[in-house]
């Protein structure tokens, strides 16, 4: 056995029926096939600031922001550090003029326009009111017919 596998590194903690239901919900509702125990890791990561740490595990986006990346890491099937590392990279290879459209930016688009193919395009980061409007905006028998 070794030292990574010894139970020096291993922390237990007793938690109630209702705080391990929360930490369940909030697995599920992440969506993203993690288990508690990686919810846990990534709550002590922010907590301390650990060296290497994603921005948002060091508290550095807004809460509206992360919840932006964290729909981006759902659509793109990536982990959320994943996609902002590729938001910097396209950052960087925009002023580096190596692109004119940020690789992440096309995959996302590839994304919304194969899922969204016979609706309207409503992005995941959209309001509920700007979704209803691009629904409506789509609707049928609103189309004009090109006769």
């Amino acid at each position: 056995m070794g030292l990574i596998d010894s139970k020096s590194y291993q922390l237990r903690v007793r938690i109630t029926e209702e705080e391990r239901n929360h930490l369940e919900k909030l697995r599920v509702e992440r969506g993203r096939g993690e288990t508690v125990s990686d919810l846990v890791r990534e709550a002590i990561t922010q907590l301390g600031g650990k060296p290497g740490a994603s921005t948002a595990a060091s508290g550095v986006l807004t809460p509206k922001t992360q919840a932006q990346v964290d729909q981006l890491a759902v659509l793109l099937k990536r982990e959320p550090r994943q996609v902002e590392e590729a938001c910097v990279e396209g950052i960087i290879d925009l002023i580096e003029l190596k692109c004119e459209v940020p690789l992440i930016v096309m995959e996302t688009r590839l994304h919304l326009k194969y899922h969204n193919r016979n609706e309207a395009q409503v992005f995941p980061w959209s309001t509920a009111d700007e979704a209803a409007a691009a629904a409506s905006a789509s609707a049928p028998g609103d189309e004009k017919s090109a006769s």
